[in-house]
């Protein structure tokens, strides 16, 4: 079966890896219950009217784990594990924002005993306007195979 996804060999520092997405009244429902977290920040629109917001906000859960999600599809077959991820929000993900979420590469430190290495990726997520709403840094094991 063909390996799905590049490989760590194939990787240089500079890269991009980016996906554009419409967060949906579906998606923050979904993560409500995923999350057991029905916050009023999320859930409750009457009320998050009169908040800072003026309007519902996306889990940061949520908003995380889209971003991952292009660096694991990306590395689909060769993605060993995620070693280490940190994110930082820096305004509000509302319903409906079509974001952009890109990681670059920045570091590639080869591991021959693993037949891989060690990624070092830093990313954004930007709004429709361009606005920064979060940045992230993160390290991914990946192989020069299929790890399965």
């Amino acid at each position: 079966m063909p390996r799905i996804g590049r490989a760590f060999k194939e990787l240089k520092v500079g890269d991009k890896l980016s996906e554009r997405i419409t967060v949906t009244e579906a998606h923050v429902v979904k993560a409500a219950g995923l999350f057991n977290d029905y916050n009023a920040l999320h859930t409750n629109e009457p009320d998050m009217k009169g908040s800072r917001f003026g309007k519902r906000i996306v889990h940061g859960a949520l908003t995380f784990s889209l971003i991952v999600g292009v660096y694991s599809k990306v590395f689909h077959d060769t993605d060993i594990s995620t070693v280490e991820a940190s994110i930082k929000f820096t305004a509000p993900v509302f319903i409906n924002d079509t974001i952009t979420m890109e990681w670059t590469v920045m570091e590639l430190d080869e591991k021959p005993k693993l037949n891989g290495g060690l990624v070092a990726l830093s990313g954004e997520v930007r709004n429709m306007e361009e606005k920064i709403l979060a940045t992230l840094e993160a390290k991914i094991l990946v192989g020069n195979e299929t790890i399965f």
